[in-house]
This record gives structure tokens, sequence and C-alpha cells, in this order.
């Protein structure tokens, strides 16, 4: 299957990066990039692998890490990255 990654998906990334880039070493800003493409690559061959966070909008949820879950969702033949989220983060302030 297609995984798209939309413009949120590629900010709140590319955040993520540049907050262990501030504050941790290579190494652990390689283990996340490592997870993420795995948990893209997981997504890609079977994406209802990952719970649903809403049926009626196909969006479902992946832990990455402990710290950050990727949200996706499914549209025909097409994964849609939609954003990484930050779990310690309000979660009414999700918006998906």
């Amino acid at each position: 299957m297609k995984v798209l990654w939309s413009t949120e998906a590629i900010y709140t990334f590319e955040q993520n990066i540049t907050y262990l880039q501030n504050e941790w070493n290579e190494g652990v800003i390689e283990s996340f990039i490592n997870k993420v493409d795995d948990a893209i690559v997981l997504i890609g061959q079977n994406p209802l692998l990952f719970p649903t966070l809403n049926k009626k909008k196909q969006i479902h949820r992946c832990l990455v890490v402990k710290q950050i879950t990727l949200y996706y969702k499914i549209e025909g033949n097409q994964v849609h990255l939609l954003t990484f989220w930050n779990n310690y983060q309000n979660p009414k302030r999700l918006k998906l």
C-alpha cells in the first residue's frame, strides 16, 4: 500500500528530530528514525495492524516509542500519515 506524508506529519517529525538534536545524541536520533522507518514499512504492508482510534474516519495509531505516537488514516489503497504526537501533550489538543 502506498504511504503518503501529510504536511503536518513532516512538520511534527522534523520537530521531534530537532528536539532530539538539541537534547540527545546521534545514537538516539538514529534509533528514532529507524523505529519510524520500521513502523512505516509495517503500516504499508498491513495498515490494519495497529489499533483504530476512529473507525468511521479509519484513523489508526502506532506507538513508535513510548513518547511518540504516529497517527495515520486509510483511504482506499493509500495510507496518509497524519501526525507524530508527543504523548506527554494534553490529548484534548489532538485534532484529527
